[in-house]
């Protein structure tokens, strides 16, 4: 906290009668300070006419005590940018511009310098030219790899169509041949059922006696020879 000029020594005695008005004020916050005015005609019979003011002190308090703002970010796009609250310092120093004219060793310079910076720019070209080729290379192999799998999943999916359509089939079969093996066995059972039921009679009189058949004649065998 600077003071306002620079005071002159203690007046003698003499002069001690002059009036003179002090205040003091003080703020409690982050800037603490005290401020000490003084009579307007004192001060202008106290302060010596080559007295210097500085900058520094002309500044209020306010000033020095603020708080600085949050910094600007305008956004284009995808890309954030932050503004500069004060200029760049390569601008702010006064850098020459590249349209001045140069002699000399100046200019011999600036060439060499521009020749390696074209060198470097024509060489980081090349690089991101190779870098996108890459990309593209490996993009592609992608995207025939996505094409592959694709056909695949493609053709697994009529696979398991196909099986589907197989195990439903077996599965009506199989029915189907359940469905006819229990209606054979129940009418295997109703005949079982129905044979049993019906009673058996047994005729042990009536036999068939077999009558003996008559001996051919003897000139019957004599001819038969």
């Amino acid at each position: 906290m600077g003071v306002v000029g620079s005071l002159p020594s203690p007046l003698p005695a003499s002069t001690s009668n002059n009036t003179t008005e002090l205040s003091h004020e003080e703020a409690v916050d982050e800037c603490s300070y005290s401020i000490m005015t003084m009579d307007t005609n004192d001060m202008h019979k106290n302060l010596p006419t080559n007295s210097n003011v500085n900058d520094d002190d002309n500044k209020s308090d306010d000033q020095k005590c603020s708080i600085p703002k949050a910094p600007v970010t305008l956004t284009y796009g995808p890309i954030n940018v932050t503004v500069r609250p004060s200029a760049a310092p390569t601008l702010a120093t006064g850098r020459r511009s590249k349209f001045a004219k140069l002699e000399g060793d100046a200019a011999i310079k600036r060439e060499i310098r521009r020749k390696r910076n074209r060198e470097a720019a024509r060489k980081l070209k090349e690089k991101r030219e190779f870098i996108e080729r890459q990309l593209e290379l490996k993009i592609s192999e992608l995207e025939s790899q996505q094409q592959d799998l694709l056909m695949t999943v493609k053709n697994l999916e009529l696979y398991k169509g196909q099986l589907e359509i197989q195990y439903r089939q077996v599965i009506s079969l199989q029915a189907k041949l359940s469905e006819k093996a229990m209606l054979t066995l129940k009418q295997v059972e109703r005949n079982r059922q129905i044979y049993q039921s019906v009673p058996v009679y047994h005729n042990n009189n009536a036999r068939i006696k077999q009558e003996p058949r008559p001996s051919s004649p003897q000139w019957q065998l004599l001819f038969s020879i």
